[in-house]
């Protein structure tokens, strides 16, 4: 014990000794009138010390004449620093300077702050519901030392012993000031207050250096529920997803889809997480509804690349979405009634400040609408969904969360009131259970395990009185542990281990009301094991570095039918293996990489680098959302893993004191083991499913442009992309590289919002893509009388380009502060009409006004012509919310 004493002594002897030895370092100088920032440099080059310092806060613009010649650096400081009104720490070969406060004493003598540094931590919360803030910035005033809140509320900073003003910022919530003596390590709590402006204000301005600007994090973004209030969405309802799809780089399939394509992926390498838990479709009604309840979603955080290392699974994008906690402090009520769905909202106090509950239910309301077909039964449409959670605080350091969503959509074609000629249903379930655990100021963990579940059936015809299902689902557990070391370096670390299970397809027969499954494709059953660790780590003021690897383990295991296939796709062997008989093993790591320099306080370049491995994959080949089959099957001896490289780089600038603010992003994307189909595939009800698919190579490259107003009445972005997707597969399209069908070079949006602050508020959002890419007949032959279709190359053509005016304008009939709310929104979805195509028919079937008819399979006399097929028109909703 005693030898451990004298070790630790003479180790921070060490330290105190190499920190002072840096300020004896003899340097010169010869300035004449000039600002101290340009001193300073001169300063970084010829001793290697960096300084840090806000220069909003500290008087760095000042002229000032020195000569000074063979002086060590510590008087240095006292002339140029301290004689001119700034104080100055040294923090780990980093120099903080800060504005001295009235009355400074002249004599300043520094201390090296290995010595005497002490941790500031704690939680962010609302301070009228309690609910965690997510990125609140957070500084020391007058310096550049700060941190965010992660995704719980928790912070972490670490100072030099001092009296600190700490600052905390959060736009859309009042800036809050602490002083805090920092002589110990220090818990805190905070609660912000809501900005609530009176009627001549103009705007709330994020204030504190820390901004997105300066996060090391690129190609990302963030929605808070306010800022999904800002978007009209469908029937009056907030959309997660289409909100998403106005963002540049995130591309839609178009009306009535929740498809969605990012830097030229397809659309099943999209992760969706809420809460941790992954959900496989999060659309209702084929898309026209996120699979959310708007008032469910605290915030969601969007990745189009540069992953940090605690995600993968997917290659192309990761959406992360919070729910809300409940309010911890009263109980309260809202809801939202409208023509085509309406929802109710709970929440409140279980135990006052320590547990609380949310439950948010949605119904359909939708077959109204079928009182005005020709047949008032034709069809039956409709689905419901249900969000809670639970929110436990046992003490300061231990917190528990338990989240759970199901939904579920059916969808019915009747040729009569009895007879049932079309169905389908889908639904979701998914459960999450979180542990939150403070074990120092600097160390803070999250353990989780959750389970989804995801289901698609198929209504066979009705001779055959059954139906194809289809299902995939996981169960997992993780720990995630985030050190934050000091203020340059915070460590991320985690362990995940999953089982996976999915059917594939196979099909159960009712008959004399008894079921009788009958198995088309084996089941298939999988083990992935995941540790990643990272570093984020600052050099100095201009450069930060953000390093890591994820390391991912599949294995698949038995019981399995597997069948093997030799070069031409034949089956050459067939392997049944038992019960946890372990039969593939694939080992991917995934390296990931950020840098960041900052050219000043307004400016910075960003650039990343990240490889992303995917073991589960759709088997589909149909690109319409209406009429795919959602099969999905694990990587395997006949399924290579895909993989994906992605580079990027790009420009961000506050403008206008960052009251706007504008990115360019370039990036180029390599994908390994591209998942394509055999021409004419076979995916319904076919053992030898694997046997239809083909492998190759895609690539991506783009450039994304995007000016933002976060803050003010009047708010939104315009963002502009332009990009190319292609394919190449051995065997397709004679070996010759095509456009993948949601290459579309133009994406233009733009998304405005203005807020009088009184009664009104009007929201618009304008979308224009170029038309997917198709393929058409190059010409036709004539075979017995028939006109017969002749194809060349693949995606030879392409659809219509897509545009679509959205509008909404929001009547609120109370002041805001009262305690009850309610407000009336007219929303007018694809205002000006246009139709759209999302295929293209080529038809022989006529109806008696000579029309051709959409669509049509049956043989004729007629020629075959182009028709298109659109989903809708103008779509009026009218809606009542409220809330208490």
């Amino acid at each position: 014990m005693g030898a451990g004493k004298y070790f630790l002594i003479a180790l921070l002897f060490f330290f105190f000794q190499a920190e002072s030895q840096q300020l004896q370092q003899r340097i010169m100088l010869d300035f004449h009138d000039k600002p101290i920032a340009e001193i300073l440099q001169e300063i970084t080059r010829q001793a290697g010390i960096e300084f840090s310092y806000d220069p909003q806060q500290v008087p760095v613009d000042k002229l000032i004449t020195v000569t000074l010649i063979n002086q060590p650096v510590q008087e240095v400081l006292e002339k140029i620093l301290v004689r001119n009104g700034i104080d100055y720490l040294l923090v780990e070969k980093h120099i903080v300077l800060k504005r001295q406060e009235p009355g400074h004493d002249q004599s300043h003598s520094i201390k090296p702050s290995f010595l005497s540094r002490f941790t500031i931590s704690g939680f962010v919360r609302d301070k009228a519901t309690g609910e965690a803030l997510i990125g609140v910035n957070i500084r020391s005033g007058g310096t550049l030392l700060g941190t965010t809140t992660n995704g719980y509320g928790f912070f972490s900073l670490t100072l030099p012993s001092c009296t600190c003003k700490i600052v905390f910022s959060y736009v859309g919530y009042k800036e809050q000031i602490k002083e805090i003596d920092l002589e110990e390590n220090t818990r805190i709590s905070i609660e912000m207050e809501d900005e609530l402006l009176p009627i001549n204000e103009v705007e709330i301005i994020a204030s504190g250096p820390e901004s997105e600007l300066h996060r090391d994090q690129m190609s990302d973004i963030s929605f808070t529920q306010k800022t999904l209030t800002s978007l009209p969405g469908f029937g009056g309802n907030l959309d997660i997803i289409r909100a998403l799809q106005t963002v540049p780089g995130i591309q839609s399939f178009g009306d009535g889809s929740a498809l969605y394509y990012v830097r030229g992926g397809n659309s099943d390498q999209n992760l969706l997480l809420i809460d941790e838990v992954p959900v496989y479709n999060p659309s209702h009604l084929f898309g026209f509804f996120s699979a959310f309840a708007p008032d469910a979603i605290n915030e969601v955080q969007v990745y189009k690349g540069d992953f940090p290392a605690k995600y993968g699974g997917r290659l192309s994008s990761v959406i992360d979405i919070k729910a809300k906690e409940g309010n911890m402090k009263k109980f309260g009520f809202s809801g939202n009634v409208g023509p085509y769905s309406s929802t109710l909202t709970l929440e409140g106090p279980i135990i006052k400040n320590r547990a609380s509950f949310f439950i948010s239910g949605r119904l359909s309301t939708l077959n109204w609408l079928t009182q005005f077909t020709a047949l008032q039964k034709t069809f039956d449409f409709q689905f419901f969904d249900i969000n809670a959670k639970l929110n436990f605080s046992l003490n300061d350091n231990n917190r528990f969360f338990f989240t759970f969503y199901t939904g579920r959509d059916d969808f019915s074609s009747y040729a009569s009131m009895e007879i049932n000629t079309f169905g389908i249903n889908w639904n979701n379930l998914a459960g999450t259970f979180r542990w939150n655990h403070v074990f120092s100021g600097r160390l803070f963990s999250n353990t989780t395990l959750n389970y989804s579940r995801y289901n698609y059936s198929l209504n066979l015809p009705q001779e055959q009185n059954g139906y194809w299902n289809s299902s995939i689902s996981n169960l997992t557990l993780k720990s995630d542990l985030t050190w934050y070391l000091n203020p340059k370096n915070t460590i991320r670390a985690g362990l995940e281990v999953t089982g996976h299970e999915s059917n594939p397809g196979n099909v159960t027969q009712n008959d004399n009301n008894n079921q009788t499954d009958i198995p088309v494709v084996s089941h298939y059953h999988a083990m992935e094991y995941v540790l990643y660790i990272s570093n984020e780590q600052k050099f100095g003021r201009k450069f930060s570095l953000r390093y890591g690897v994820r390391l991912p383990l599949w294995q698949d295991y038995g019981p399995a039918t597997i069948y093997y296939f030799d070069a031409n796709y034949r089956v050459i062997d067939t392997m049944n293996y038992g019960n946890l008989e372990s039969y593939t093993l694939y080992f991917s790591p995934e390296p990931r990489l950020n840098l960041q320099y900052r050219i000043d306080t307004k400016s910075s370049v960003k650039m990343s680098y990240c490889r992303t491995t995917q073991f589960l994959q759709l088997l589909s080949n149909s690109t319409s959302p209406f009429n795919s089959l959602e099969v999905w099957a694990p990587a395997g001896p006949n399924i290579p893993p895909q993989k994906a490289d992605q580079v990027a780089l790009g420009y961000f600038r506050d403008l206008f004191k960052s009251k706007w603010t504008v990115s360019v992003e370039g990036y180029y994307k390599w994908f390994h083991d591209h998942l394509d189909y055999r021409d004419h595939a076979n995916m319904l009800f076919n053992p030898l499913i694997e046997g239809e698919l083909r492998f190759g190579t895609a690539w991506s490259y783009g450039i994304e442009l995007m000016l933002r107003k976060p803050t003010g009445k009047l708010t939104g972005w315009i963002g502009y992309t332009w990009s190319r997707a292609f394919v190449n597969t051995p065997g397709i399209n004679n070996d010759k590289s095509y456009p993948a069908n949601y290459d579309r070079p133009n994406d233009f949006s733009i998304n405005i919002a203005y807020d009088t602050r009184k009664h009104w508020s009007f929201y618009a959002n304008w979308i224009y893509m170029t038309g997917a890419a198709i393929t058409t007949p190059v010409g036709f032959y004539y075979n017995n009388g028939y006109s017969v279709p002749l194809y060349g190359e693949k995606n030879n053509d392409r659809l219509p380009d897509y545009h679509r005016l959205d509008l909404s304008v929001r009547y609120v009939f109370n002041k805001p502060g009262n305690r009850y709310q309610h407000s009336l929104a007219v929303t007018l979805y694809n205002a000006y009409g246009r139709l759209n195509p999302f295929a293209v028919s080529f038809n022989k079937i006529m109806n008696d006004n000579g029309d051709f008819v959409v669509p049509s399979n049956l043989s004729g006399n007629y020629n075959l012509v182009p028709t298109s097929i659109s989903v809708a028109g103008i779509i009026p909703s009218i809606n009542y919310q409220f809330k208490f």
